[in-house]
């Protein structure tokens, strides 16, 4: 108890916006498949892999959920209630044949939908990934170099997210870690680039009714014709740095304070259909499925591609694996000179201070005018 002299500081909360009853939230995690559905859901699909797939090693089907419930009451009013249900499904195969070796993985994310299991097409989800390691299981290995490549839309965002995204929170302005950081209103990609971080769209792994700060979630453009329109704040960031906040304050749960962090993070559609950037190419690399990789402090980076092929004159005409994809954020986003208009969104998981938090990335189609691939 306080002494009877103390100074009590008056805080004035705000009536409690409370986002999970306004839209019925209370009720999702009863409505959520139940541990003997989910069992049932992952051994059929294991089977249907089984099936689909030869020459396999390894086969796993995995389901992922997450229920929070968050209350904010911070000393500058914010009074805030939120659920956020985030579920995650997806498969992981490995097929071996003598030394021919293939990985392929793929995984899909949502928040907010009890139905989200039930609604999972495993059957046709099973035989995308059974076909691709058949494809890149005898594939030949690719021969290293300097290339122009086509990169896949959805999860191939994944470098933008890495190598740029990053560098564009405020943590990194703090740190002076970022090229960017007094680069604001100046040219920093292609024309042909235009880049979103929000927190609205239906259903995507990053969405959020509000941060952990309290701050309504809202969309924010973070490149514009690849001109720097802004950074991606918490409240902390925005003070230190002097950029609006952006409703990015984001943590992994209470042991953690917030920070700035992606949400929504993608590569906007551009004008071009996807076979006006495959006609494009004489000899050059699809990149149709991104695999693990590194990114340095500063934007260097090093992505490995599970699924590649060779395009000769706009056509693919071979697998490839063994591609390693390397370079420096700052040069390749001037590299990149054409958008398709397939934009695709993925779920990932994002590490950083604040701990590990759901992310979307994704972008449509687009060409890397040259990248130097690692390779044999």
């Amino acid at each position: 108890l306080p002494t009877p002299n103390a100074f009590i500081p008056e805080t004035n909360l705000e009536l409690l916006r409370d986002y999970a009853t306004a839209k019925g939230k209370d009720t999702w995690l009863s409505g959520c498949s139940s541990m003997a559905e989910m069992g049932e859901v992952l051994l059929d699909a294991n089977g249907a892999l089984q099936r689909k797939a030869s020459h396999v090693q390894s086969r796993r089907a995995v389901y992922f959920r997450d229920w929070q419930e968050v209350l904010v009451a911070a000393s500058d009013g914010t009074f805030a209630r939120d659920i956020r249900l985030t579920q995650s499904v997806g498969y992981n195969l490995l097929c071996a044949d003598g030394d021919h070796r293939s990985s392929i993985g793929k995984r899909a994310g949502s928040t907010g939908n009890p139905e989200f299991l039930r609604a999972w097409d495993y059957n046709g989800t099973a035989e995308e990934v059974a076909e691709s390691a058949g494809k890149m299981l005898y594939a030949d290995y690719v021969e290293s170099g300097t290339y122009p490549i086509i990169m896949a839309n959805s999860f191939g965002g994944v470098i933008f997210h890495e190598a740029c995204g990053h560098l564009l929170e405020t943590t990194q302005i703090e740190r002076k870690t970022t090229p960017f950081a007094d680069k604001k209103g100046e040219k920093i990609a292609n024309e042909s680039l235009t880049a979103w971080d929000e927190g609205l769209s239906d259903n995507a792994f990053g969405t959020i009714d509000m941060d952990d700060e309290g701050m309504p979630a809202q969309r924010t453009l973070l490149i514009e014709n690849g001109i720097l329109k802004n950074f991606i704040a918490d409240r902390a960031g925005s003070q230190l740095t002097g950029h609006p906040r952006t409703g990015s304050g984001r943590r992994q749960n209470y042991a953690y304070a917030a920070a700035s962090r992606m949400r929504n993070t993608y590569i906007a559609p551009g004008d071009y259909e996807v076979e006006d950037l495959f006609g494009s190419i004489d000899k050059g690399i699809y990149c149709k499925r991104m695999g693990g990789g590194s990114v340095g402090a500063t934007g260097e980076f090093n992505f490995g591609v599970d699924e590649a092929y060779l395009i000769e004159n706009g056509k693919l005409t071979k697998p490839l694996k063994g591609a390693i994809l390397i370079g420096e954020a700052k040069e390749i986003m001037n590299k990149i000179s054409m958008c398709s208009k397939d934009l695709g969104l993925a779920a990932g998981f994002c590490g950083s201070i604040s701990g590990s938090v759901y992310v979307t990335v994704g972008q449509p189609h687009i060409k890397v005018d040259s990248i130097t691939v690692g390779g044999r």
